[in-house]
């Protein structure tokens, strides 16, 4: 490499990144034909195997770009040869300095689609192949080309991984796929080839239908957003699938290892078909392909489809059959298998099970709670929701009942339709904390996790009682380490019963326990009905008043209570991520439509064209953000960052008390959106620096920021407000605070008396908070007249030699306002530990 280069590579290798791109200005400015010193400097990285080589490349091409842009706005490109040009763009140059190479150029888009066009005919699987589609990506050109050329090769050959590239995480281009893949099953699908041959011109295309139909609710479930109107084709092919999927659960035995009585599966079934003659019709013809006449004569019956209004080969069926006899059992019957086994039940009446969907209801629920306020307690606590097929992260699933079991009776909270009604700040809450943060209650629960990111989800009151986890005595982490330590104090440990062996979870622990398991036929069924079918009501009590039974069963067999109470306040691993996740997966709900809390204010919904300054922003920012966090406090913005242990969903009540914005991601992002109004809820880029993360949310706002505002908060607790201390008392502080003795630093202050520090306190005078110093050497303690303290903290700033090169190195402050070489005007102060 030149010796230029090897001098830039030099500053990399000790860490002088900030010196290189004044290096590189300089050296454009002197020279007298730099776009050819740029190709040639390229050309000889490119060749280089130099470690800092890609590093170097983006730094020549970004401030090639600069330096073009604010000193030699009119100088035009010279010839460059077109095969060194299609080089650097199809193979050798990073793809991020692309747009900026592009734009140096001059290159015009027609030009480069002509020139990827032939690289994305090559195998999806080839280098060459992925560039090309990233470059497309990358300059966002996906709608510039047909579907025939890129997305629909990708998606009849699988490629998801591919395709969620093209995506790029752009809302415009998921409602393009999701539009496609709706058109390509429009009648059903079953003239797909054609289409793909005759409309897009896909010569003898091959694909596998399944795996397609997989790949197109897949995407569905993701994107569409449930907006059936809008996709209808890709609403019925996810409820074909799902009738496919509990045709099999049904026929096959795939239940998961539970079991599914006829009335819930009838249930679940009739939910999906109902009102829909396609879905009606798609029934009747797999349960003919199933040889279940019976099943078939059922269902022409219940949806009110006659035998003439059938496809013909289905009539034939019908006709072929007409006289011959049903058979002794069919698949549409419980096996006699199933009807035998002698499940657990419950010593309790009818009326001891009340169903709360009033409020005399509810006040007999809370009486039985706080009947004895200050003893101790055992509740058995559970829930219930309509099960979804789909796994959609939008899935409009609710928590539908919770179970709450005393000692004498069980409640059954209907959570869908009556709770929502009460007041969230002093009913809700009360039950909330009773339940779940109150040193008198035992809460006896089987893996919580998914219980608590449902009622969560639903009811966003309880997520900072649930977080508490105080109440909480979850027994599959006894089962689990009593199956280690004690396996013996289970009397039914085992089991020669197959069938019995087969139970997993609650069951299984109910089975070792009372040898009995507990009857699982309606866990999946639609729990959004009312009222619920009695077998409903007993399962529902049966789960939640079992717990209370398994832990009395224990605690004789122990002969104490002590070793289960050990498990009290032991909250499930990650408790916190599996909300989150949960949250993600199965529920996607406005704000309106969940909770009964007012909204965000809607006065900047949307980022508008105005321009903000930073004292005009306030932002709430998730736990995974907190270099982003600081970031904003840096540029002057009020920012408050979540604690590492803080849940999520604090973000929402930040937000709504004191009208922030929220800056979050991932799983936690769809959490939060869909508590919040449109546009008060933003996802900042991943996988890059929190620097690049904190330009992108100022760009996204508006926000323009002026030196003032750089360093005018605090960046370790937010506050805006700082006390001003002079050289000499700080001085006498550093040396007091690393025990250096004034007579040998300072001889001058030792009869100075400080006028703004407690010294023997070490606070401000008056005040009641340490101060935090750090930072400062021996070296350079003595170096600085003024000192910022933060009033709220005590943490410790002053001014240094850093700022300009900081507001250069995050391009806080727009380069049409430059600030003078010699002035010192709007330097507000400087973080401690930045100038070291």
């Amino acid at each position: 490499m030149s010796s230029f280069l090897t001098s830039l590579s030099e500053k990399y290798d000790f860490h002088n990144e900030d010196q290189v791109t004044d290096i590189v200005l300089d050296y454009f400015n002197q020279s007298s034909k730099p776009y050819d010193d740029l190709i040639e400097n390229l050309l000889q990285l490119i060749q280089s195997t130099n470690n800092h080589s890609a590093n170097i490349i983006n730094c020549l091409i970004c401030s090639f770009l600069r330096w073009k842009n604010l000193l030699n706005k009119s100088l035009s490109p010279p010839i460059i040869d077109e095969n060194i040009i299609n080089s650097f763009l199809s193979e050798s140059l990073p793809i991020a300095c692309l747009p900026d190479f592009i734009e140096i150029f001059q290159i015009k888009k027609e030009y480069l689609i002509n020139l990827l066009k032939p690289l994305l005919i090559l195998p999806t699987n080839s280098n060459e192949y992925k560039r090309s589609l990233n470059i497309v990506v990358k300059l966002n050109y996906q709608l510039d080309f047909e579907p025939n050329e890129i997305l629909l090769p990708l998606i009849l050959n699988s490629k998801d991984h591919l395709i969620d590239v093209y995506l790029d995480d752009k809302s415009q281009y998921e409602e393009y796929l999701i539009g496609l893949l709706n058109h390509l099953y429009d009648n059903g699908g079953k003239k797909l080839q054609d289409r793909l041959s005759n409309e897009f011109k896909i010569k003898t295309p091959t694909f596998n239908k399944k795996t397609l139909s997989k790949l197109a609710v897949r995407y569905w479930n993701l994107y569409g957003n449930e907006q059936n109107d809008k996709y209808p084709n890709l609403a019925i092919l996810q409820s074909k699938r799902t009738l496919g999927y509990l045709i099999n659960v049904r026929y096959n035995g795939l239940t998961d290892e539970k079991t599914m009585s006829d009335e819930c599966w009838n249930e679940l079934v009739t939910d999906i078909v109902q009102g829909n003659d396609d879905l009606s019709e798609y029934l009747i013809e797999i349960l003919a392909d199933r040889d279940d006449i019976v099943a078939m004569k059922y269902w022409m019956a219940q949806l009110d489809r006659p035998y003439y209004s059938l496809p013909t080969w289905v009539q034939q069926y019908i006709h072929n059959k007409q006289n011959s006899e049903p058979k002794e059992s069919t698949p549409n019957q419980t096996t006699t298998e199933t009807s035998t086994v002698d499940h657990y039940k419950i010593p309790l009446e009818t009326h001891e099970i009340i169903f709360v969907d009033s409020m005399s209801n509810y006040e007999r629920l809370l009486d039985g709670l706080f009947k004895n306020n200050n003893e101790e307690i055992l509740i058995g606590f559970d829930c219930e929701w309509k099960p979804v097929f789909n796994n959609t992260s939008t899935s409009k699933q609710r928590i539908s009942v919770m179970q709450i079991a005393l000692s004498n009776e069980v409640y059954l909270l209907d959570l869908l339709n009556f709770f929502h009604t009460c007041d969230p700040e002093t009913i809700q809450q009360r039950l909330a904390n009773r339940l779940f943060d109150d040193d008198y209650v035992t809460l006896l629960c089987y893996g919580v996790r998914t219980d608590a990111s449902m009622l969560i989800a639903s009811y966003p009151i309880f997520d900072r009682a649930i977080y508490s986890g105080k109440t909480l005595l979850d027994l599959s982490l006894v089962q689990n380490e009593l199956a280690h330590v004690n396996r013996d104090i289970f009397p039914h440990v085992t089991t020669n019963n197959k069938m019995l062996a087969k139970d997993k979870g609650l069951s299984e622990l109910v089975r070792l326990c009372f040898g009995k398991p507990l009857n699982k036929s309606e866990q999946c069924s639609n729990w959004e009905r009312r009222p619920l079918r009695n077998a409903q009501v007993l399962y529902a009590a049966t789960d939640a008043y079992c717990l209370i039974e398994i832990y009395k069963f224990l605690s004789n067999s122990l002969q104490s209570s002590d070793y289960l109470k050990s498990f009290r306040g032991r909250k499930p691993k990650k408790l916190e991520a599996t909300i989150a996740r949960q949250i993600d997966e199965n529920f996607h709900e406005t704000t309106d439509n969940n909770i009964n809390q007012p909204p965000i204010s809607a006065d900047t919904t949307r980022p508008s064209g105005e321009v903000k300054r930073p004292q005009q922003m306030k932002f709430v920012v998730d736990n995974m953000l907190h270099g982003l966090g600081k970031e904003l406090r840096v540029a002057g913005c009020d920012t408050v960052i979540l604690g590492d242990n803080d849940p999520h969903t604090d973000a929402i009540r930040y937000a709504r008390a004191e009208n922030r914005i929220i800056l979050s991601r991932g799983a936690p992002y769809n959490l939060l959106r869909s508590h919040t109004l449109e546009g008060r809820c933003w996802q900042p880029p991943l996988n890059v620096p929190a620097k690049q993360q904190c330009a992108a949310v100022l760009n996204y706002f508006n926000v323009k920021v002026l030196p003032e505002d750089i360093f005018s908060r605090c960046t370790l607790c937010n506050c805006e407000n700082f006390a001003i201390v002079g050289g000499r008392d700080m001085r006498i502080l550093w040396c007091k605070t690393n025990n250096y003795s004034l007579e040998d630093l300072e001889p001058d202050l030792l009869n100075y008396q400080p006028e703004m520090i407690d010294m023997n306190r070490r606070t401000l005078t008056g005040g009641t908070v340490p101060l935090v110093l750090t930072g400062l050497t021996l070296r350079n303690y003595r170096s600085y007249e003024e000192f910022y303290v933060c009033s709220r903290c005590g943490k410790v700033y002053w001014q240094g030699g850093h700022w300009r090169r900081r507001i250069v190195r995050n391009e806080f402050i727009t380069e049409s306002e430059p600030i003078s070489e010699d002035s010192d005007d709007g330097i507000v102060f400087y973080d401690a530990e930045s100038t070291m």
